[in-house]
Parts: structure tokens; sequence; C-alpha cells
């Protein structure tokens, strides 16, 4: 089995090393490069949570600030698991998606007790600070890092997919689904897309992808890194989710 990981360091050997847990190699070839500001400047003052939307936020986060008394509110598991990482000791993880975040933040706060602190990046996905306004929360930002796109791919990515062989990619983005798409068309890669199958995060991060002439799109069940990983390597649980193609 040839699975090519595209996401960017360091998560990308996080989703290696479950890979590797479930007995299979893959190519690390990241489409995106993230790149951490020196400093997050940002007062705290009658702020009652931080909220993050990906492991980034809370890399981010990590070397650059020092307090770790607020609650945390996290997209997913893994996140939260790199916030108690870190050295956060009240941390709560939502369903994996910003949808599950929102709804996590309208059941467990208060409006009136304080802002929210959101540690994103450049760009995210969704609108959480749109979706809590009409519930009369206050949501403020802090950009912690940002992800931007290469120009390559690696000589292993591309001889993998031009053997011919079935290839698997795994993609946790819409921006990195468009990143890799770009590269497979810059270096005339389209005829080799039929042995190509993607699984992707989530429906939504198989968007771009549609009607590109991949091999097959599948997407996890639910917005987790585990699933995800299992959908890759257990081929018969493709019965029990969504195809995106």
């Amino acid at each position: 089995m040839t699975v090519l990981v595209t996401r960017g360091w360091p998560g990308a050997e996080r989703t290696a090393q479950g890979l590797r847990d479930r007995g299979v190699e893959p190519i690390i070839s990241p489409v995106m490069d993230i790149s951490f500001r020196a400093a997050i400047d940002v007062d705290l003052t009658d702020v009652q949570a931080l909220v993050f939307t990906s492991a980034n936020g809370v890399r981010a986060w990590g070397p650059r600030r020092f307090e770790r008394d607020l609650p945390v509110l996290a997209v997913a598991s893994a996140t939260a698991d790199a916030a108690r990482s870190i050295g956060f000791k009240s941390v709560t993880a939502a369903g994996g998606d910003v949808s599950s975040l929102v709804q996590l933040i309208r059941s467990t706060r208060d409006p009136q007790a304080g802002d929210l602190l959101h540690v994103r990046g450049i760009h995210v996905a969704g609108d959480l600070k749109g979706d809590l306004k009409a519930d009369g929360f206050r949501v403020r930002e802090a950009i912690g890092y940002g992800a931007v796109p290469v120009d390559i791919l690696s000589e292993e990515a591309i001889a993998a997919i031009i053997s011919g062989a079935p290839v698997q990619v795994v993609i946790h983005s819409a921006r990195s689904a468009k990143t890799f798409l770009d590269l497979l068309r810059r270096f005339g890669l389209e005829n080799w897309l039929g042995s190509v199958s993607v699984y992707g995060i989530s429906d939504r991060a198989l968007r771009p992808l549609s009607g590109a002439g991949f091999g097959g799109l599948y997407a996890a069940a639910e917005p987790d890194e585990d699933q995800l990983l299992d959908l890759v390597t257990q081929p018969m649980r493709l019965a029990r989710v969504h195809n995106a193609s």
C-alpha cells in the first residue's frame, strides 16, 4: 500500500506515525508550509476561555505565551491533546469541526462571562466569530501562524503517482486539496489520477477535487484523525462512509 501524506509539518509527522502504527510506511510530501509568528501579542483581560480550531494554534501559543490557567475549547480530540501536552488543565474537545465547536461553546459557556479568544491561522474553515455573534458572544482573534502553499511535490510522491500503481492520498483541508490538485496539474500528472484515491478528513476538505478524475474520493464518517487513518488502512470501512466523488 502506498499512502501519501500531504499536510504540513509538524502535523505531517503525527499523521505519518499514525499510519506506521497501523502497519503502513507513508510518503510525506507536504503541500503547505506552516509558519509560526514570532510573538502573539494579545491582552487577556476579560477573556473567559481560549478557543483553538487546530493543533497548530496550540503549537503557536505554547512557546510564545506562558498562560495556562484559562479553560480551553478545542475543535477536536487531537487539538485538545496538544493543549493538555503544553500544560492546560481545563480542556474540552468538540466533535471535529467548527459546527460542533460552536455547539459546544453555546452549551458550556455564558456570553456574559467574558470574551472568547480564538487563536487561529491566517486562513480558517468556517466562521466561528460570525456563528457565535447572534448568541451574544464576543470573539477576539489572535493570528498565531500561516499556511503557505508549496510549489513542488517530492520526487518520491511524483514517482509513486506515475508508476500507475494504486496510491492513497490523505487530505486534511480544502486548501491542501486545492494546492495538491494545482501541483498535479503543474507537473502534468492528470493522466495518472485514475489510480489515485483521496481520503479526506471531511466532505468539505474534498470539495476542490470533485470532478478532477481521481479514482475515488472518500470522506471520514466524522472529522477525526483516527477515523481518517482507519479508513485509509481498512478498506472494508468504505461501505460505512460517504463516497465524495
